[in-house]
């Protein structure tokens, strides 16, 4: 599956590293430093596909020769501890093939940082593998027809920059996937921004998944290979999950619906003015007896919000004085809504004081004066 991943790192000179190296390693070539004397030839690596430089039209022509390109840029980073050049690199996803491929990530360097004046040596590694991806080594002055400028463009090294062309990634990626008919997506926020409940994947590189391709074991590959199990695993669960919640989801509507059903034939026949509680007590009955049925009702909603044990005991008090609620309805007594009313307040009392070792007495004239208004 297509996965997100956007590495940055500069190369510099502090770091004992060399622009003309990396840029031979990146695209297999020979290159020669004339600084240092040093040849760096990588004719012999493997897994190199593609590889180009691009350039703003303002830039001579000879940017496009790779020795000469990072030797001028070697040439004029004269400090001990210059910063050589950017490098970016990205996962390409899976799905697209090499042609789609190299054409996404042209466009994304061609508008994202040679239109900004940069210039962009892009190399493309592993594409008919499970790991294809590009490196994208970036000059860090603006250049013209007589050179690169004597100042560095400070801009390019600025943090909202860079967040913005992580993002970036991730939407000409998907338009990529998108335009090939393609559902995947990825996405440049963490797992836990996105609320996705999955380990964070590991980053193999091209000498581990060489070695993974050989069969041979390694600590990285073991690692991918377990992290992409147990997310395998924790997917599974979800989807079961899934299941179970629509299940319950369906039989709470039902019962929503049920209780909406027989409260609406209760008004029709009582009124609409009878008291809350009388009308839970004639509903619970009607519903034969299903105390589940009353947590939705307006009275069990409200209580829990302010006190969910208040709630509980609610319910139970519904079901306790219901048989002594129809005996009084069964009579014709009068007054049935304030009769209801103080059964189910009396209750939810008696029960509210048992729980938390109250005297009786005492929770009375606490539910007194507080009152539970229903």
């Amino acid at each position: 599956m297509a996965i997100y991943y956007f590495n940055v790192s500069v190369i510099s000179r502090s770091s004992g590293r060399k622009a003309t190296a990396s840029a031979a390693y990146r695209a297999a070539e020979r290159i020669k430093d004339i600084r240092t004397g040093e040849i760096h030839d990588y004719r012999k690596k493997k897994g190199v596909d593609e590889k180009f430089i691009l350039a703003p039209d303002s830039a001579p022509s000879w940017v496009h020769d790779r020795q000469k390109l990072w030797n001028e840029v070697e040439r004029v980073e004269r400090r001990k501890n210059s910063q050589l050049a950017r490098e970016i690199q990205v996962a390409i996803p899976v799905e697209l093939n090499a042609p789609q491929q190299i054409e996404l990530v042209k466009e994304f360097a061609t508008e994202q940082f040679v239109n900004s004046g940069m210039i962009a040596d892009v190399t493309f590694h592993e594409l008919d593998s499970h790991n294809p991806h590009a490196h994208i080594m970036l000059t860090m002055r603006e250049i013209d027809k007589d050179g690169f400028n004597k100042k560095k463009n400070r801009d390019w090294n600025k943090k909202e920059l860079l967040e913005f062309q992580r993002e970036a990634w991730s939407r000409y990626a998907n338009e990529a996937l998108e335009k090939a008919g393609i559902e995947e997506k990825i996405d440049h926020r963490t797992l836990a921004e996105q609320g996705i409940n999955r380990i964070p994947q590991i980053h193999l590189g091209s000498a581990v998944t060489a070695m993974m391709k050989r069969g041979v074991a390694t600590y990285k590959g073991d690692k991918w290979l377990a992290i992409q199990s147990a997310n395998q695993k924790i997917q599974s669960l979800e989807r079961s999950l899934a299941v179970v919640e629509k299940e319950i989801t369906a039989r709470e509507q039902s019962r929503s619906a049920e209780y909406m059903d027989t409260a609406f034939l209760v008004r029709q026949e009582l009124g609409n003015d009878i008291t809350d509680s009388r009308l839970d007590l004639e509903v619970y009955l009607r519903a034969d007896s299903k105390s589940e049925i009353i947590k939705e009702s307006a009275v069990y909603h409200r209580l829990e919000e302010e006190n969910p044990s208040l709630a509980k005991n609610y319910i139970k008090a519904i079901a306790y004085v219901a048989q002594t609620y129809k005996s009084l309805s069964d009579k014709k007594t009068p007054d049935l809504d304030k009769w209801a009313k103080r059964l189910v307040n009396s209750h939810v009392a008696k029960f509210y004081a048992q729980e938390n070792n109250l005297s009786q007495n005492l929770k009375l004239q606490q539910t007194k004066h507080r009152g539970l208004h229903l």
